[in-house]
């Protein structure tokens, strides 16, 4: 089941203590961003460019992130093994 985070939920974020979901969640950010500025390279002729287009074209790129994020890139990995190797570091 895929779960759905409100568009305006930024303290649940905040909450995240776990690498793996802290590794996720960046992933899954970093994607929207990369999702976002590629829409910036689309003529605005194509979509209605009013507040409600933008914002629904923002919740779509944050859904498509989390799906798009789901293990495929490796860039949670990445970060993981790199928080872990921190942590072990650190002595924590």
């Amino acid at each position: 089941m895929i779960r759905i985070n409100p568009y305006w939920d930024f303290k649940n974020i905040q909450q995240i203590k776990d690498v793996e979901e802290v590794s996720k969640e960046f992933e899954a950010m970093f994607v929207r961003m990369i999702l976002k500025e590629f829409r910036k390279t689309i003529p605005n002729g194509l979509f209605n460019t009013s507040f409600s287009s933008k914002m629904y074209w923002d919740m779509f790129d944050m859904q498509m992130a989390e799906i798009i994020s789901s293990g495929q890139i490796g860039l949670k990995a990445y970060i993981q093994k790199a928080l872990e190797s921190y942590s072990k570091y650190m002595g924590e």
